[in-house]
């Protein structure tokens, strides 16, 4: 099977933001992402081994299920743009809002 390139986009278009049913069904794969990162950091916290040694990477991935979070909200959201004043991780609001 041979794949295709992206097709170009030119500076300053912005290109079309698929079907909402499309991004709908992202959204929901961003949120079974996130339920499968907290099973997988709480089955980790369990141990008190890993618990101790590892604590600054379970931290992450709460991070990145809060992230997958908020990206699902933008997808669902008509208006993204005006979701990204609610995000409360300061550093994806950043990325997000750079222009």
């Amino acid at each position: 099977m041979r794949h295709e390139p992206s097709p170009v986009v030119p500076i300053g278009v912005v290109p079309a933001l698929p079907e909402f049913g499309l991004r709908n069904r992202i959204a929901d794969e961003l949120d079974q992402l996130r339920v499968d990162l907290e099973e997988i950091g709480t089955q980790l916290c369990l141990d008190d081994e890993i618990l101790n040694r590892c604590m600054s990477f379970l931290q992450r991935f709460d991070e990145m299920g809060q992230r997958s979070s908020w990206l699902a909200a933008l997808l669902r959201a008509e208006d993204p743009d005006a979701v990204i004043a609610d995000i409360t991780l300061q550093s994806l609001a950043d990325r997000l809002s750079k222009s």
